[in-house]
């Protein structure tokens, strides 16, 4: 990865995330279009500065230090993401599990399409 491929990193992993994030949060019941809206916007605040601070890290430490910061900021990520969910969101669904989920299925989907695709 270079700094001039950044912003195109940047982007795909935002609508990649926004897509499996939205998609996971309606299956565990986030079905209102308001509540949905409260996802992607959850998603605008944390995944750049999640991708970005991971280019960072993997520029200028090496791709070991890109799995510890990458959990680091996973965790910073689910516990952001699910204060705006206790704050915005009426669903069943617990705001930390919907958190929990909605990223481990991102996670798992960019690391899947990583290896795979890009």
């Amino acid at each position: 990865m270079t700094l001039e491929q950044l912003p195109l990193i940047m982007v795909r992993a935002l609508l990649i995330t926004v897509a499996v994030e939205c998609a996971v949060a309606w299956l565990l019941g986030v079905r209102t279009l308001r509540d949905q809206k409260v996802v992607v916007l959850a998603n605008i605040l944390t995944n750049p500065i999640l991708v970005s601070t991971e280019a960072a890290v993997l520029l200028l430490a090496g791709r070991q230090a890109l799995l510890y910061a990458s959990v680091l900021l996973e965790i910073l990520a689910i516990s952001a993401e699910a204060l705006v969910y206790i704050k915005r969101i009426h669903a069943n669904t617990g705001p930390l599990i919907l958190s929990l989920a909605c990223n481990l299925a991102s996670v798992a989907t960019g690391e899947i399409l990583e290896r795979f695709i890009f």
